[in-house]
């Protein structure tokens, strides 16, 4: 062969060579580009990304948009990562800080605005506190030991005030009320604390209602909480695993019954409490169990269709037994709309980023279905879009 002909041949082989690289690049990863491996991300379409980012809620550090954790959650926010926050006191420093905070955290909102929660009970539970320049409201328990005739339009006109100084602030989320029934007074976290309007469900629903109320005239959404029940427990669940199966009575449920039917409920927060009667396994929480859901949700339940929130993920209760991925997961598919990760003891920037791939990745290898993440979505959406739809368009 001549010098001619091998130069040619290898010309060929050559091509063909890079033609078959080609063609196995392009099979491999769907694209022409440098090959890569295949991560569970990429099963993912766009819409079913920013879905699944609305059902995660994230707290995180810093105070002021130049920080590190504010600029990462803001970005969070803006690409659909996640769909909302939960700011706490090391987030809080005094009111101009606090509504500067709360105005870039409500621009980034594209279709949606996210939620802007926290937890502002009264008593000893106030993320905004008075040494900071904030009002103080009474504890629940004061509230609700008024003994006048007109002790819910007293509770209503608190919890008016303490509304319209969230709306005013910038918060579109109040984690309240407690409607626990304090049926132990000792019970280390309700009970010692003020937290429940009172130990049956006469005093619990009327109060709780009146909270409701108010914070709906302000354009604020609730969440009642801690359901099945905290307030026979006899152990904190920040600090580790609660069983309430012998001490937890029907009444405790009384409270949701009830605004249920007064159609007053924009949310639920599952408690990390074990009770077999809501719990899927022995020593699950109902926090992670779909039983707990059904009751809320089923035709023979409470016929609850508003959004279902975790407590913080990241309590004693759930991260002494389960990794963070693992609560995740394990709460969307149960039934949960909603996860709430503190994210306070890590203090990660990028902590929404790892919840958002992990609930991908279990919607990828089949743990959670499509329609699980669409029904979430669905019930988010409706609830933001209530509250967008009372707000002045200027505001949004």
């Amino acid at each position: 062969m001549s010098f001619r002909s091998r130069h040619f041949s290898r010309i060929v082989l050559t091509v063909l060579a890079a033609m078959l690289f080609a063609a196995w690049v392009i099979a491999a990863t769907g694209s022409a580009e440098s090959p890569h491996p295949v991560t569970a991300h990429d099963c993912a379409s766009e819409r079913l990304n920013k879905m699944i980012g609305q059902t995660i809620m994230v707290g995180f550090p810093g105070r002021r948009t130049q920080d590190r954790g504010v600029q990462a959650v803001l970005e969070q926010l803006r690409d659909g990562t996640i769909g909302g926050v939960i700011l706490f006191p090391k987030n809080i420093a005094d009111k101009a800080q606090l509504k500067a905070l709360t105005d870039a955290l409500m621009q980034t909102r594209s279709d949606l605005p996210p939620f802007i929660a926290v937890d502002q009970e009264g008593g000893r539970v106030q993320r905004l506190r008075a040494r900071k320049g904030f009002e103080w409201f009474p504890s629940a328990k004061l509230v609700g030991d008024n003994p006048s005739l007109d002790a819910q339009d007293v509770a209503e006109e608190i919890y008016r005030q303490m509304a319209v100084e969230l709306a005013s602030l910038g918060f579109n989320m109040n984690l309240g009320p407690v409607v626990d029934v304090n049926t132990n007074p000792d019970n280390p976290v309700i009970g010692l604390l003020g937290r429940s309007f009172g130990a049956s469900a006469d005093v619990v629903s009327p109060m709780a209602a009146a909270f409701i109320n108010a914070h709906h005239a302000a354009n604020v959404a609730t969440v009642a909480k801690h359901f099945p029940g905290h307030g026979s427990s006899s152990v904190d669940s920040h600090r580790t695993y609660v069983d309430i199966s012998q001490s937890w009575r029907e009444e405790e449920l009384d409270p949701y019954r009830r605004l249920v039917l007064q159609g007053l409920l924009d949310g639920v927060m599952l408690g990390h409490l074990y009770h077999p009667r809501f719990s899927d396994l022995q020593g699950l929480p109902a926090s992670l169990s779909a039983k707990a859901v059904d009751v809320l949700r089923g035709p023979n339940g409470l016929g609850f269709d508003g959004v279902i929130i975790s407590d913080d993920m990241e309590m004693g209760a759930i991260r002494e037994r389960f990794s963070a991925e693992e609560a995740a997961v394990r709460a969307i598919k149960a039934g949960t709309d909603i996860v709430i990760f503190s994210n306070i003891d890590r203090d990660d920037p990028e902590f929404g980023r790892r919840i958002h791939q992990a609930l991908v990745d279990a919607v990828c290898d089949g743990q959670i279905s499509e329609q699980r993440i669409g029904d979430a979505y669905r019930r988010v959406v409706r609830l933001k879009e209530q509250l967008k739809a009372k707000t002045l368009p200027t505001a949004w």
